[in-house]
């Protein structure tokens, strides 16, 4: 029976964002200048996992990267019976999304669109 070695580390967010193709990179971009030209007072902070978007000390929107997937966590209900017809998922169980618990994965232009359609209503 062989053993499973692993080396290495975990990748950072800047790495994982290095690693993008050009289209999901501009996918990022967009949003990312979504969510900060919404307020003058919304900042962003990156951190080893994600890129952090607050407004004042208040976290609405969080940006991660799984793999080649593009991942927006937003402080909205998910449950709400508006974003019904977005394909959200409930994040709320897990501590670290707890203050963004909806997650909407960015693959297409479509998901693309409705991601900034939600950042226009937070």
């Amino acid at each position: 029976m062989t053993s499973l070695v692993i080396n290495g580390t975990a990748k950072s967010y800047t790495e994982k964002l290095n690693a993008l193709d050009a289209d999901k990179l501009a996918q990022v971009n967009l949003i990312r200048e979504a969510l900060l030209g919404k307020d003058k007072k919304v900042h962003e902070r990156i951190s080893k996992k994600c890129a952090t978007f607050n407004l004042a000390r208040k976290a609405i929107a969080k940006i991660s990267i799984n793999g080649k997937c593009v991942r927006l966590h937003l402080a909205i209900d998910p449950n709400d019976e508006q974003y019904q017809t977005y394909p959200l998922k409930d994040l709320s169980d897990k501590a670290s999304y707890s203050d963004v618990p909806a997650m909407l994965k960015i693959s297409s232009d479509l998901a693309l669109r409705r991601a900034l359609k939600l950042i226009a209503a937070l």
